[in-house]
């Protein structure tokens, strides 16, 4: 049994990823993980540093994974975050039972803009419009006022955190590392490759058809493939993109 915990995007919660399960190999156990402050977690503070989600969510792997080797899938904030407790974890020499992990639409540190938007700065229609824009929300959803009045203050919080993100300098890791966006998303068809920086054992990239959030446009092709992955990780493989 492959275990991998899903770290989800800003604004994103488990819940985002429950459907994944029925597309991946039958031998990974899927574990998409809420951040403190969100959804089955809204009775716990929410993060007010990066370092500490990547705390909090490290400790919530060991006690999860209770011994057993497990992998990390992080799209787009959830991918800087993977990354960063996987540095942790290597820091503590405790990523002996880290199998892979997986960086999804999340640029690498050094490809960062430091000039980017404040987008969580912007008043309510604007930033809703902004997540209608990315695929982030629904016109649907933006629709509903006592929804928004619960769920903005959390998106605008995790955006926050992300764009306050200062990636120390780490060297690069012994973990499995695989890259994978949508290949309209033009930023990142020039830098996810640069991933290949940031372990001695990167497994490759792949640009899958679609926006921000492609595996909404073909989610089996994606489970296949992160379930490959997970298979060439258990036998000690890697693949090459």
């Amino acid at each position: 049994m492959c275990l991998i915990f899903c770290l989800p995007h800003a604004g994103g919660g488990a819940h985002h990823y429950f459907g994944w399960a029925a597309h991946l190999a039958p031998d990974i156990q899927w574990e998409p993980l809420d951040y403190a402050g969100h959804f089955s977690r809204m009775d716990e503070p929410a993060y007010a540093t990066f370092e500490q989600a990547v705390e909090d969510l490290a400790a919530v792997m060991i006690a999860r994974a209770g011994g057993r080797p497990f992998a990390l899938f992080g799209h787009s904030m959830g991918g800087a975050l993977a990354y960063e407790i996987a540095q942790y974890l290597a820091a503590r020499q405790l990523a002996k039972d880290l199998s892979f992990i997986a960086v999804s639409s999340a640029l690498p540190p050094h490809r960062r803009d430091p000039n980017m938007p404040r987008y969580y700065e912007l008043p309510d229609r604007d930033f809703i419009q902004h997540l209608i824009d990315t695929g982030g929300m629904t016109a649907q959803l933006a629709a509903q006022a006592e929804l928004m009045a619960s769920y903005l203050p959390l998106i605008r919080q995790d955006y926050r955190l992300y764009h306050q993100y200062q990636p120390p300098s780490h060297p690069p890791l012994s973990t499995p590392l695989y890259a994978l966006w949508g290949e309209e998303e033009e930023d990142r068809n020039d830098n996810m490759p640069a991933w290949a920086d940031y372990s001695h054992a990167f497994n490759g990239s792949k640009a899958y058809p679609g926006d921000h959030f492609y595996w909404r446009h073909g989610l089996g092709a994606v489970a296949a493939d992160i379930s490959a992955i997970a298979s060439q990780a258990s036998t000690g493989q890697t693949c090459r993109r």
